[in-house]
């Protein structure tokens, strides 16, 4: 900023101290023979110098401007991120919760249908993600950094397996053979992952 206010001052300075030393006839103060100078040429200097200060000034507001615009953005799209990462923690918490998956979740489920297509399922895996082709068109435009971008487009991708197995096997707690004892393991480690992941977005911003 500094270095802006500098350009814009610096031609407006060598103006006044013109007009300064041309109202108090300085040249013929200190014996210079003022009828040598090319008023023409003067004339086309100080003409010049007044357009290098008009844009200088402008550039400095658009350019101001821009950089409020900018910083506005990525702070609206750091919102929808944080949003709708407490969201998936809400969500998350209630999944968690063999009672409630039992009792209110579960029940509303079609055993018939692909976890995609079953409504219930599908609305526990998109709603956090409601701003997602929002963040996505800002993202495009180079409002979200390429890790913040990556880590949303993963613990996307993991919430969604998630949250559908915590709702088809809430009944495995004990694994029965190596297979289930797999998929709970892993069910607990992209948990973890995910939290872990929102809560270094979450702390920074």
């Amino acid at each position: 900023m500094k270095k802006h206010i500098w350009k814009i001052f610096m031609p407006i300075m060598f103006l006044a101290v013109y007009l300064i030393l041309d109202f108090i006839d300085f040249a013929s103060l200190i014996k210079i023979p003022v009828d040598n100078i090319n008023v023409d040429i003067l004339g086309i200097l100080v003409n010049a110098t007044i357009v290098i200060v008009l844009y200088v000034i402008s550039f400095y507001y658009i350019d101001n401007k821009q950089n409020e615009k900018d910083e506005n953005a990525r702070n609206v799209v750091k919102t929808l991120i944080g949003t709708t990462y407490k969201e998936c923690i809400n969500y998350l918490t209630l999944v968690r919760d063999r009672n409630v998956v039992k009792n209110f979740i579960a029940p509303k489920v079609d055993g018939n249908k692909a976890p995609s297509e079953d409504k219930v399922i599908n609305n526990f895996q998109t709603i956090p993600f409601s701003s997602f082709d929002k963040i996505m068109d800002m993202a495009a435009s180079g409002y979200v950094c390429k890790k913040d971008l990556d880590d949303y487009l993963e613990i996307k991708k993991e919430y969604k397996y998630l949250v559908a197995n915590r709702i088809i096997f809430y009944d495995l707690v004990v694994p029965q053979n190596a297979e289930q004892a797999a998929m709970i393991k892993e069910m607990n480690e992209k948990d973890t992952y995910i939290v872990n992941k929102i809560g270094e977005f979450l702390e920074k911003n």
